[in-house]
């Protein structure tokens, strides 16, 4: 099996730097209006720096999605038997909490459609494969894509709520009413979840 080698620490340093700069001002201004120049100027490091660890500003907000992949590579391996899709909507409203200025910086209205799209397109992947797994001789009541989307769409729009509003409900909390909104539905369509 193939390994990575690990990263450099200074460049390790470097982009988390880089992302906490990105953070802050998105959380100041928002993710449209914020520019190289303001993040360089932030991060205190020059603009070939910048450019040496990410091809633009996006690519920058994308570095922040790979801490989810840990939350997704962790539901793949031990994801088996109806209750897994519940279980990752609970991991993921559990990392938004222990995160949540990261997460509010990333998701919330303020960062824009780049990676709220690409966590969508995730989250649909393992959703989709979860639901193909979990009930392969069932036919659901409505497309799988389409229940797939309701469900992402959803958990998505509760979550960004959620963090934009710096409500008190806990993590546990909105992953109970997610699932009183949602199962339901599942139940309907898919006979169980």
């Amino acid at each position: 099996m193939k390994t990575n080698p690990p990263i450099d620490r200074r460049i390790q340093r470097t982009r988390q730097l880089l992302l906490n700069s990105l953070i802050q001002l998105i959380l100041e201004k928002g993710y449209e209006a914020t520019t190289v120049q303001d993040i360089i100027d932030r991060a205190n490091v020059g603009r070939s720096t910048f450019y040496s660890h990410f091809q633009d500003k996006e690519a920058l907000l994308m570095s922040g999605f790979e801490n989810l992949r840990d939350v997704f590579e962790g539901f793949q391996k031990h994801s088996s038997g109806e209750t897994a899709g519940w279980n990752l909507v609970l991991a993921l409203f559990q990392h938004a909490e222990e995160n949540r200025q990261v997460f509010k910086a990333l998701f919330g209205k303020q960062a824009g459609k780049v990676l709220l799209n690409h966590i969508q397109k995730a989250l649909t992947l393992n959703l989709r494969e979860h639901f193909q797994k979990t009930f392969p001789k069932k036919k659901p009541s409505v497309p799988l894509d389409v229940f797939v989307q309701y469900f992402v769409s959803t958990f998505l729009g509760l979550l960004v709520w959620w963090l934009d509003n710096d409500t008190s409900y806990s993590a546990a909390q909105m992953d109970e009413y997610f699932r009183k909104f949602v199962e339901p539905t599942v139940q309907a369509v898919m006979g169980g979840a």
